[in-house]
């Protein structure tokens, strides 16, 4: 794989590891919602969060749903939270085989986690298009040299030189290889060599150098 695709996949890992939580999350939810059951919890505790931020409750939910009687908190609005404390209940949806997974009436969910998500995505989009289009290091369009002589193995490491006749010394990972070409990646900068009847004895995904002419 080149440098550039491994960058890219990289950048498929991050947004996969930002965006898992939130579609767990989603999912999560539209499973409570189409499969939960409505329970009365009992209420154990309450607080208002300081500077106005919001309100929790505490609860406990019945035996038959959370056989070992946890402590759930929901953030939740004024008015749910009134009620709270002077019913000492408050109204729950939850899956019967997952306690941990519940929707309180009248819960606030935040949407800072959507937000970041959001900017984190942007920027990931970003550096992967620039991967695309600038083909990482050196930038520019890809280079098709003709080669002048046989293929070399070589010590791993990247080289684009121009030589005084107009010609070019190259050397990069193969990424890959045809009957009659190669394609090195030269620090994230595709170069293709076409062989024109040279000798290639370089494998796939192995650090090669050769010497060529530009085509076109």
């Amino acid at each position: 794989m080149s440098r550039r695709g491994k960058s890219l996949l990289l950048l498929a890992l991050v947004a996969l590891l930002v965006n898992l939580p939130v579609a767990h999350s989603t999912w999560t939810s539209w499973r409570v919602d189409r499969h939960g059951v409505d329970v009365t919890a009992e209420v154990t505790d309450t607080e208002e969060l300081a500077g106005g931020d919001g309100y929790l409750v505490e609860f406990q939910m019945p035996a038959e749903v959370d056989p070992d009687e946890e402590l759930w908190v929901a953030q939740v609005d004024e008015a749910t939270y009134d009620e709270a404390m002077a019913r000492e209940r408050v109204d729950v949806r939850v899956l019967r085989d997952q306690p941990s997974a519940y929707t309180v009436s009248g819960q606030i969910t935040s949407r800072v986690g959507l937000v970041i998500m959001g900017l984190v995505d942007s920027l990931l989009l970003v550096g992967a298009l620039l991967l695309w289009r600038g083909r990482g290091g050196r930038g520019g369009h890809a280079l098709v040299l003709a080669a002048d002589g046989d293929v070399e193995r070589c010590r791993p490491g990247a080289l684009l030189e121009r030589q005084g006749d107009g010609h070019y010394v190259v050397a990069g990972e193969v990424v890959a290889i045809e009957a009659d070409r190669l394609v090195l990646d030269v620090d994230g900068r595709e170069v293709t060599v076409l062989l024109e009847g040279h000798h290639n004895p370089v494998g796939h995904q192995q650090p090669a150098r050769v010497t060529g002419h530009l085509v076109g």
